[in-house]
């Protein structure tokens, strides 16, 4: 009887500290969380990129390359697709990307992994288009700057005959000018 005395209060004291809690319930299903796997998991391992020096961005893309390498799944593929694609610029590398891309096949993806695979190939394919067109327009720059140091060197080509041309006409005038003074002063000198 001591023993149940004791107890009681304890017992009483767990139920009612229980009764406070608030039933658990969500219509969802609940999340199932692997290590390395995931489109969320990718999503968190791309931010933490994010900052990095370019050297520490380097040797992030080495080891995940590594890990690609030495475990070839779905995760280490994408999560490398990812970083190539949409990481810091000295991480990016879109032809490596792409052929990580292509690798997968379809038909063992989940739908999620699917839709994070077309979505890097649509950003792998905007980007390619965009070089393209920085390229074409490089080009253009270039033709056009070729363009216009032609044209000024023909400016200063026309400048100079026009300014052998107006030296030309200037040299008889002076030379008659000199002339016409001349027989002036031959004129005035001989009046004296």
């Amino acid at each position: 009887m001591s023993i149940i005395r004791l107890v009681l209060p304890f017992l009483l004291l767990a139920l009612t500290t229980c009764s406070e809690f608030k039933p658990y319930s969500d219509p969802g299903y609940a999340q199932v969380v692997s290590r390395g796997y995931g489109v969320n998991y990718w999503l968190k391992e791309l931010y933490s990129t994010r900052g990095m020096t370019s050297a520490e961005l380097q040797q992030t893309v080495s080891s995940w390359e590594q890990e690609f390498l030495d475990d070839p799944d779905t995760g280490n593929r994408i999560r490398l697709a990812m970083l190539l694609t949409a990481g810091d610029n000295p991480a990016r590398a879109p032809k490596r990307a792409r052929e990580l891309l292509e690798g997968l096949e379809a038909t063992q993806l989940k739908t999620s992994e699917l839709e994070m695979v077309a979505i890097l190939r649509q950003i792998l394919d905007c980007q390619y288009k965009a070089d393209m067109t920085i390229s074409k327009l490089n080009k253009q720059i270039r033709q056009q700057s070729e363009r216009i140091e032609e044209l000024e060197q023909q400016q200063q080509a026309l400048t100079d005959i026009e300014q052998n041309i107006q030296q030309r006409d200037i040299q008889p005038e002076i030379e008659q000018n000199m002339q016409q003074l001349e027989l002036e002063q031959d004129i005035d000198n001989g009046n004296q």
